[in-house]
Order: structure tokens, then C-alpha cells, then sequence
């Protein structure tokens, strides 16, 4: 189920159009709000709300602290303060906070500001509008800060702090816990951009535009300042209104709005960006966001007002699951709607709408949604009266506190829009290809997306064997888009076999409007055989063999290296589909039987995109991965042998990937310096054990987004072979040599002191042999050359041995 979270509605300004372009803009220039130290003393102490305490419930979002030079007594009660907002409000990405510990003058209590804030970014929910970065990263549902601090406040040194947290603050200190909370609501969005220039009243920044704070606040004539139609930028007008002392910060919850700080004369740090200090009742929480904080004085809830503000800004939403209606063809009186609404916000049931219009809102008619407690859904029918053509809509609800929302974020001026009628749209169809399959155990597994103005009526796989048609293979519906379904051929296959098929998606309209990919002709499908089962396997790529099947993998010498490898083309491709992975498939043709706590060791190196800070292998902003897997069931189902893993796990991998980037594509290129050696035990906790007989392969998954150089891998080595070497010989320390080798091998330090034969015998890994030889009556001591020039490259066993039985073997390599 799609879900779609929409901040409140606003009062529409000039500045509120979708900008033409769509870049996402960072500005770092923020200036940073501060908070004054009252010489007044004011004994006092609200307390936080149960419920905003960590301990009281399952966290809604994560702040991760970094301290700067920080007094270990000031600690635990900064991060009591953070577990109050860590419950307060709801972030899928962590919200990075750099505390700073410093001198910063007699009366000056701390400061802070977010590190950076984003524009027209993807969720923002106004245009030309500045987000700090936290608050973007909420909307947006991305880590768009990288390692960065989100949030960056300073406390000053000098100060007589009371570091308690039950609020019992002496008459002479002031409360950390209380300014702790006052700095970071500056870090989640009271900050902005006004400011007086040349006697001129601004905004701070080139763009010459506000923030989603700055956009709340009015004067008495109720007009908004940030609007450029009233107040052009700069002017006197706009100075006058800063000083004026009569602004107030709106919002649209059942609280009144407040009235900002705004004195006659300019105060940079406090102007605008606090409430007035007058007009607070003794116990108002809301007090929190004044410019002076008292002696004695504990807060440690930001107040009702306050937390309407966020959620006016966008730290709570309502979400609108579903349904966007669909086409239809014939006509009707009436059309049922179904909408779940819900979210951070609890809702109003008498308030869910849908308006709509036949004519494009020249005229429009609203109706009322009933909730219904079985389905959960609020439900009603729109009254269609047999009309044609597009039909605009959207919905709209209030939440208890009379805050408004509405989907598409901002109707009227954005709508949805369904067509009855006629339908002659083919389907949108998205596949990544299948490229080879295993001809001992012939097994394909599709999936594609498919989606339609009316609706899908089936997905279909049409393929072919050797040039005959076999019958249709129909996919699985499985969630909103998506279709998958396996594919296990009836009939054996050989690796000459020619196998294509094409993908078929077709629409739920009475003409049956198709798509196809690939749009002519069918994607071919490599069929191969896997080779005998052997116990280990080397390969050091310098040389073109064919031991492994490979899509979009490649073994040469790549630029930047001195031998040959396995890699993945470079760049490597991107995915065709928006939620799922384009793999490239390296599998090695040779099972292995495995032996209790063999090993697998390669040298590699991964340059693709890493995922977004925190996330982990199998979450869905684990972007591209690289994965070793295996199987025991000749390739109808795969185990991972080690979890997915990106560029992140080095830094020097992750910082030429990511610091390469243009245009969505990393630029850095391996090289021989970047290799890292990987070693994997494969009966530690793989869901394999000795015994099993397991085919290996090496992929990587890539989406529909940026991409890169990608993975190398050389000197692959499973379960080298062990030998059983005679002690005495053992001692006498046997060696081969060199190895690998070219054409020749030499044996030294193999020792009889009888007249004996002595036998060299050369096998491969199958036990055949590929070379004897044997030297006769000879009382040997010394060195034995064997030539081997017709051997073909690969890994081999060399036993030498006479007539006593003494033997020495030996794994080798030709090159």
C-alpha cells in the first residue's frame, strides 16, 4: 500500500508555484538564533509529559549525539533532553547533533542552527522554500547530510549550570536541561532568514527566499510578510514590519497564534526567531521559546503552541493511503471512493472530503467520507451522473486540533485527475532481463512492473525452445505493481539449446491494450552445464577460461592493474525497473564439495554506491550491493554465504566512490592498491555443512539510480586441496617450484638413499592424469626437472614418490 504523507495546507503565497527547476538547493549561511541569560531570578519548574519520556515508549526517531570538548557532568542531562523530543517527534533517518562546549561571553547562554537547509527537494512540500535539513530529511525520507551533523548548537563554558534533571534548578544556575530543549526547536525549524541590511529589512540568503519558518509569520493586518507581492525584498516596508512589535507566528491548530519577538531595534540571534517574553502566564510551557531564560527557571516541555508549530512546519503529517482512482470505461450514476487516513496526527472523522469537478473546477462538488470500522476506510460514492472524460479531484481532512491536510500536498492548486471513457493507453511495463540458465536444473525467475490507468489484467512470460512457442507462463500479482513468478522448464536442456522468451503485460480494458519488452523480437537466455563436482578450486584470472558462467562480467586486465580478473563491466548497468535490482551473475561452473570449516578467500575490490548511512543489508535504502551465494540445489534457490555489502565497508573504497560523483555516476576507477582480501568460512553459519555439494556465485544488484566502476576479484581460492605428506618427508622440506608456473616444474630436496625408481605423476582435480614419468635406478639426491609444456592452464596435483613409499604432494598452477 502506497502511503502518503502530507504536511499542513498554507495560505498560498506568490512565492508557493513549483519552481520550473527542479535541482535540490542547500544553502550552509544560517544565522544561528541565540538565547539570553536574565540576571532575574524565577524559581519554577515545568515538567515533561509522561509519554515524552524515552523510557515511556517505543522511540519515534533517533538522535545520535556528538560532543565537542563537552564536561562529562553536562552529559546525561543533554541527552534527557534529547530523549524528550526523541518521542515528540518521528523521523525515519537519525537526526545527527553536534553539541559544542565553549566561551561565548558574560550573557549569552547557547546557540544553535541546523548545519544546512534544502530546497525543492524530493518531498518538499512547498517550492522555493528552505527546510533545515533534519526536517528535509523527515519529508524527504533520505539521509541528504551525509556524515554531517544535522543540527549544530554551543553551549557556553561560563556559565553556572545546573546539570540536575528533575527540575529542582537553585535560584543562581540555570536549568541546562530547559536551554537544551530551547536549542534544538532553533535546530528543527525556528530559524530563518530575516534580517536587516543598509536600514532595509531581507532575506539572508542569494536566493532571495524564505524559510518554511519565515512563512509563518503575520501582522495584525493578517498579511504575510514573506509574501514579495506586499513586502518586496529589500525594502523599508519589510524593515518596518520587523520592528514592528505586532508580528505574531500563525499556525492553524486550535491555539491561538503567538506573538514573536520583535522590538524596535534589530537583534540579531533573537528577533523573530522567539516569542515575545510578555504574555506568558506563570506554568505556560510555551514560555520555553522566549529570548531570556531566567535563573531557577526549568522548562522541560516546549509547550502545546510549540508543538503545533512543528507539526505546522512538517515534523507531524497525516497520511492518505490508497486510492487514486482509477480509469474506467462505461459511464455510471455513481462511483464508490475508499481512502485510509491516518498518521502522527489524530483525525477528525467528520472532516475527510473528496472534491471534485467534471468541467476543471469551473464548477466542483465536495463529499463527505464516512468512516467505516470494519474496513477501517473512510467510504462514500461520488455522484457521476453518466459523465465523461477527465475528472479532477482530491482529498482533504482536519486533524482534532483543526490542523488541515490534504492530498496532493497542495490542492486545490495540485489535483488528481481519472478518465471514463474509451481507453487506448497500453499498459507501463519494466523488467530487468534474465540472461542464463542452468541447463541441469532449467530454472528462470521473473519479475517485472507493471502498472495502468485502468488496471492490469495479467502479466505473462511468452517464451520459446530451439524456435517452438511453449505455453504462456503467467506471473504472480504480488503488492500494488509488482509480478513475479518461476519459471521451472518440464523438458531437460543442453547447453546448445536456444531458450528466449518476452514479457507481456496486458490491460484491463475491453481492447486489451498490450505492452511488450523487449518491444521487438525476445531476450535470449544463455543455457549452460555445470562440470563434475570437484573438493577445491583456484583461479588467478590471468588467462581467458571458461570455468564460469558470466552476465555483465568480464575476465581481462583492466586499466590500473597488473593481472588479470574476474570484474564486472565498468560502468556496471543500472536497473530498467524502479524497485527492483538488475543483477550481474558471475557463477563458477564447478561444484565443490565442502569440507567442514572450509574456506573461500579472493582478492576484490567494490566500488558501488553505498547505501544510506545506518541501513543495513535486505533494507530498502541498501542501494547497490555485492553478494557471494551459493546453492545446493543446482541453482533453483540461492543462500547468501556472506550478507550484501557496498563500498561503505572501506573507507578508501567508500571515499573515491562518493567523492567521484557527477551526474549520478562515480567516476573513481579500481585499481591494484584498492585490493582488500575477503575470506569466508563455509560451514560457519551459511546454512551449509560438510558434505553438501554447492554450486558458488558472485553477483551484484544494482537500482534504478547511480552507478559506478564496480567489483573486481582475482585470486579466488576454494578449500585449497589438503594433502596427506609423510612426516619424515615433511621435515625434509620438499619443495616445487616455481608456482605457478609456464612450462616447466622443479622438485627439490626429495632424498632416497637406495638405488630406487623414483615417480612423478601429474593429475588434475578429478584424479585424471595428465603427465607420469619416472626416473630409473637411481640413488637420488637432488633436483627434478619435469616438463610439462602440452599441460593445459589450471590447478593440478604433483606426487612424488619411490619404492620405499615415500611420497610428497602438491597442489600447482599453471599459467
Amino acid at each position: 500500500m502506497r502511503h502518503l504523507f502530507i504536511t499542513a495546507l498554507v495560505l498560498v503565497g506568490a512565492f508557493y508555484a513549483r519552481a520550473e527547476q527542479s535541482d535540490q538547493d542547500k544553502i550552509t549561511k544560517i544565522n544561528a538564533p541565540i538565547n539570553i541569560a536574565s540576571e532575574d531570578s524565577k524559581k519554577s519548574f515545568i515538567a515533561p509529559h509522561q509519554s515524552n519520556l524515552k523510557s515511556g515508549s517505543v522511540l519515534n526517531s533517533d538522535f545520535q549525539v556528538e560532543f565537542v570538548n563537552f564536561p562529562e557532568n553536562a552529559k546525561p542531562a543533554f541527552l534527557y533532553a534529547v530523549s524528550i523530543y526523541e518521542n515528540l517527534i518521528s523521523s525515519p533517518v537519525p537526526v545527527k547533533v553536534r553539541a559544542t562546549w565553549k566561551g561565548m561571553g558574560t550573557n549569552v547562554l547557547a546557540s544553535c542552527a541546523p548545519e544546512s537547509m534544502y530546497r525543492n527537494f524530493n518531498g518538499a512540500r512547498l517550492s522555493n522554500v528552505y527546510y533545515p535539513v533534519a526536517l528535509a530529511e523527515k519529508l524527504s525520507q533520505n539521509n541528504l547530510n551525509g556524515t554531517e551533523a544535522d543540527i549544530d548548537c554551543s553551549f557556553n563554558s561560563s556559565i553556572d549550570w545546573y546539570y540536575g534533571i528533575n527540575g529542582n534548578c537553585p535560584s543562581n544556575e540555570y536549568d541546562f536541561v530547559t536551554i537544551v530543549l530551547h536549542e534544538l526547536i532553533h535546530g528543527l525549524g525556528f530559524v530563518g532568514f530575516y534580517d536587516i541590511v543598509d536600514n532595509k529589512g531581507t532575506f539572508d540568503n542569494s536566493a532571495n527566499a524564505p524559510s518554511i519558518y519565515d512563512v509563518y509569520i503575520y501582522n495584525q493586518l493578517n498579511e504575510q510578510i514573506a509574501d514579495e507581492d506586499i513586502y518586496t525584498r529589500p525594502s523599508t516596508t519589510l524593515k518596518e514590519q520587523l520592528l514592528s512589535n505586532n508580528l505574531v507566528l500563525k499556525n492553524q491548530g486550535n491555539t491561538e497564534a503567538v506573538k514573536v519577538y520583535a522590538p524596535q531595534n534589530w537583534n540579531v540571534g533573537t528577533s523573530i526567531y522567539h516569542y515575545n517574553e510578555s504574555g506568558f502566564d506563570a506554568g505556560d510551557a510555551n514560555a520555553l521559546m522566549s529570548p531570556f531564560i531566567f535563573k531557577g527557571e526549568a522548562i522541560h516541555y516546549p509547550g502545546d503552541k510549540t508543538i503545533d508549530v512543528l507539526a505546522q512546519l512538517g515534523w507531524k503529517a497525516v497520511s492518505f493511503d490508497g486510492y487514486e482512482i482509477k480509469d474506467f470505461e462505461e459511464p455510471c450514476e455513481k462511483h464508490p471512493v475508499f481512502v485510509e487516513v491516518g498518521g502522527e496526527m489524530d483525525i477528525d472523522q467528520s472532516s475527510v472530503k473528496i472534491t471534485f469537478s467534471t468541467d476543471n473546477f469551473a464548477t466542483s462538488q465536495t463529499v463527505n467520507l464516512a468512516y467505516n470500522n470494519s474496513t477501517e476506510q473512510f467510504e462514500g460514492d461520488l455522484p457521476l451522473n453518466n459523465a465523461k472524460g477527465k475528472i479532477q479531484y482530491y482529498y482533504h481532512a482536519k486533524t482534532t486540533s483543526n490542523v488541515a491536510f490534504s492530498y496532493p500536498e497542495r490542492a486545490p492548486e495540485q489535483k488528481l485527475s481519472f478518465r471514463v471513457g474509451a481507453d487506448y493507453y497500453p499498459p507501463l511495463l519494466q523488467h530487468n532481463p534474465e540472461k542464463m540458465v542452468n541447463a541441469d536444473s532449467p530454472v528462470l525467475n521473473f519479475a517485472a512492473v507493471a502498472t495502468d490507468n485502468v488496471g492490469i489484467a495479467r502479466v505473462e512470460v511468452e517464451y520459446r525452445i530451439n524456435g517452438q512457442e511453449q505455453e504462456a507462463f503467467i506471473l504472480t500479482k504480488e503488492g500494488i505493481s509488482n509480478y513475479a513468478g518461476k519459471l521451472e522448464f518440464s523438458a531437460q536442456l543442453y547447453n546448445d539449446d536456444v531458450v528466449e522468451y518476452r514479457i507481456l503485460a496486458i490491460d484491463n480494458t475491453s481492447r486489451e491494450n498490450k505492452r511488450r519488452l523487449p518491444a521487438t523480437g525476445y531476450y535470449n537466455v544463455s543455457v549452460f552445464e555445470t562440470e563434475e563436482p570437484m573438493t577445491g578450486y583456484f583461479n588467478n584470472f590471468d588467462s581467458p577460461n571458461t570455468d564460469f558462467e558470466i552476465s555483465d562480467f568480464e575476465v581481462t586486465l583492466p586499466a590500473g592493474f597488473t593481472s588479470g580478473n574476474l570484474h564486472t563491466v565498468n560502468p556496471y548497468p543500472e536497473s530498467n525497473s524502479d524497485n527492483q535490482k538488475y543483477n550481474l551473475l558471475a557463477q563458477l561452473k564447478y561444484p565443490i564439495v565442502l569440507e567442514e570449516n572450509g574456506l573461500m578467500s579472493f582478492d576484490e575490490v567494490v566500488l558501488v554506491e553505498p547505501g544510506e548511512e545506518g541501513t543495513v543489508y535486505t533494507e530498502d535504502q541498501f542501494w547497490d550491493f555485492v553478494i557471494v551465494e551459493a546453492s545446493k540445489n543446482n541453482g533453483k534457490s540461492w543462500l547468501p554465504v556472506t550478507d550484501g555489502y557496498d563500498s561503505s565497508v572501506d573507507d578508501l573504497w567508500s571515499s573515491q566512490f562518493t567523492g567521484s560523483l557527477k551526474s549520478a555516476v562515480s567516476q573513481a576507477a579500481g585499481a591494484e592498491n584498492m585490493f582488500l582480501k575477503q575470506t569466508i568460512n563455509l560451514t560457519d553459519n551459511t546454512g551449509f555443512e560438510a558434505g553438501d555439494t554447492v554450486i558458488f556465485r558472485f553477483r551484484l544488484a544494482s537500482d534504478k539510480a547511480t552507478t559506478g566502476w564496480g567489483w573486481a576479484i582475482d585470486n579466488l581460492s576454494i578449500q585449497n586441496v589438503t594433502t596427506a605428506v609423510d612426516e619424515a618427508l615433511a621435515a625434509d622440506n620438499v619443495t616445487i617450484y616455481p608456482n605457478p608456473f609456464k612450462s616447466s616444474i622443479y622438485i627439490d630436496g626429495f632424498q632416497s638413499d637406495l638405488t630406487n625408481d623414483v615417480e612423478v605423476i601429474i593429475t588434475d582435480l578429478y584424479g585424471k592424469t595428465v603427465h607420469r614419468e619416472t626416473l630409473y635406478d637411481a640413488s637420488y639426491s637432488g633436483k627434478i626437472k619435469i616438463d610439462l609444456p602440452n599441460v593445459a592452464p589450471g590447478v593440478y596435483m604433483a606426487s612424488v614418490s619411490d619404492n620405499n613409499l615415500n611420497t610428497i604432494t602438491q597442489k600447482i598452477i599453471k599459467n
